[in-house]
């Protein structure tokens, strides 16, 4: 007998999977009186004595849908997967329109599409439309539309199976019917989000999270998709002060804090998180990654040099160091930075990829950059960050051909990366294609804005057009 935990789909207090009772027009009364024997049983614990009971029952009235589907039901609560499922068709082959059945069936085969793993997709897909034809049969009747705990299943199917409008429908009824419900209301956002409604998703959660903070993190998430990074910080304090310790959250909020530009809070929180997590080297990073953007590279150097030198082997510790000696001016530093780091991690392709890129932009040791980056992309070999660097070294060597070559494809993987599209268009002016450097440009300025000189790129752009006259 192969077992499979159902979990409980609980809304709130007055919900559990608990199937109401059957009613038994069909069933002789010794049935009966055994189904009543069997609940009795349940109710003390003693499940075995409570199978044979109903067991019995079945044997006394093999017609009866009703205590068959009751049967099958208590398989259910008693995780028996292949007991349920088959006890349950034999109720649907008696009484094919037996709701209990449909019931037992349904939620089994969303239990189901919930546990099979990511290699199993399309078996989940087939388990969720299965589940969604029996739980449908149930709705069919009064009973069933009142059944909030069914509803909640329903919208989750609905959304798995892409049926938005029916999924936004059946969670509204759960929500609308239990405001405060946490697990109703993500499950309601989450459709939303699939129907690509983020503004209806995010005043779904908003509207419980200062009650229930524990929707918080969610929120914040929502938020920092829609591109609402200080609103996403703000959760994430709300979602901290149920959880005052996750180092994640601590993570998520002052990264969200940079996204917004608000760098002085960032630093502050990531000094805090620093103290409370001396091990945790992401803050340190940050910290320093924070105040580099104030301006103060002095003192973003002198909180993460220390760090540094204590965790020689950490790649992003060495990476951040290196940009911060780059971007005060020393560059010799930030190159035996890196050096230093592929000496010791000679197979690490960012900081292979880091190395040539800084030489290729510099316009130093070209071969040497080419070598490197051509490692990085031996480990990596699509990895559009390379790809831009090596068609970057090819443009400083003057081989405009191999870097349109390589560039082409990190233009289509980044087209939102600024330093990226002006790489292109540069490469693009030298060939003499202006049209095409003036879109590449004009992309650049439209991009996330990282690393670019706004003023020379209008200007390269209105030169070009001047050459274009």
């Amino acid at each position: 007998m192969r077992s499979l935990r159902v979990a409980p789909l609980l809304i709130g207090a007055a919900l559990t999977i608990a199937s109401s009772s059957p009613v038994f027009s069909q069933t002789t009364t010794d049935a009966y009186f055994d189904f009543l024997i069997a609940r009795h049983l349940e109710a003390l614990g003693d499940t075995k004595a409570a199978q044979a009971q109903l067991e019995k029952a079945v044997a006394g009235d093999p017609k009866s849908a009703e205590v068959r589907a009751e049967l099958a039901a208590f398989h259910l609560r008693r995780d028996a997967a292949d007991d349920a499922e088959r006890v349950g068709k034999e109720a649907l082959a008696l009484d094919d329109a037996n709701s209990e059945a449909h019931r037992v069936l349904g939620m089994l085969y969303a239990a189901k599409s919930d546990d099979a793993g990511r290699d199993q997709a399309a078996q989940a897909a087939g388990y969720v439309r299965q589940a969604i034809m029996h739980l449908e049969r149930v709705t069919d009747n009064p009973a069933g539309l009142t059944d909030l705990n069914l509803h909640y299943t329903l919208g989750r199917l609905y959304t798995r199976a892409g049926q938005i409008e029916k999924a936004i429908q059946s969670l509204s009824r759960v929500v609308n019917e239990n405001p405060g419900s946490m697990q109703g209301r993500i499950a309601l956002a989450q459709a939303y989000v699939v129907g690509r409604d983020m503004n209806n998703a995010i005043a779904t959660l908003q509207e419980i999270v200062d009650d229930e903070p524990r929707v918080a993190s969610t929120l914040a998430q929502f938020q920092e998709q829609v591109g609402r990074p200080q609103d996403a910080a703000e959760s994430y304090t709300k979602a901290l002060a149920v959880a005052p310790n996750s180092r994640e959250l601590k993570v998520r909020r002052i990264a969200a804090l940079v996204a917004a530009k608000d760098f002085q809070r960032a630093a502050d929180f990531a000094g805090q998180a620093q103290m409370q997590h001396p091990d945790d080297l992401r803050f340190p990073q940050f910290r320093a990654h924070a105040l580099l953007q104030l301006g103060d590279a002095p003192r973003a150097i002198i909180v993460l040099e220390p760090v540094a030198r204590a965790n020689p082997n950490d790649a992003a510790t060495q990476l951040s160091l290196a940009d911060l000696y780059s971007n005060a001016g020393r560059k010799n530093d930030a190159e035996r930075t890196v050096r230093q780091l592929v000496m010791l991690e000679p197979g690490n392709a960012d900081a292979l990829n880091y190395l040539g890129y800084m030489l290729a932009d510099r316009g130093q040791q070209l071969d040497e950059a080419i070598r490197l980056v051509r490692r990085a992309l031996d480990i990596e070999p699509n990895n559009p960050n390379y790809l831009d660097s090596l068609g970057w070294a090819y443009y400083r060597r003057g081989d405009y051909d191999q870097a349109e070559k390589y560039l082409s494809p990190a233009v289509q993987q980044m087209p939102r990366n600024s330093t990226v599209q002006e790489h292109m268009g540069d490469i693009l002016a030298k060939r003499g294609r202006w049209q095409d450097a003036i879109a590449a440009w004009t992309r650049a300025l439209q991009g996330d804005g990282a690393d670019i000189n706004k003023t020379a790129l209008e200007k390269k752009i209105s030169d070009a057009r001047g050459k274009t006259r």
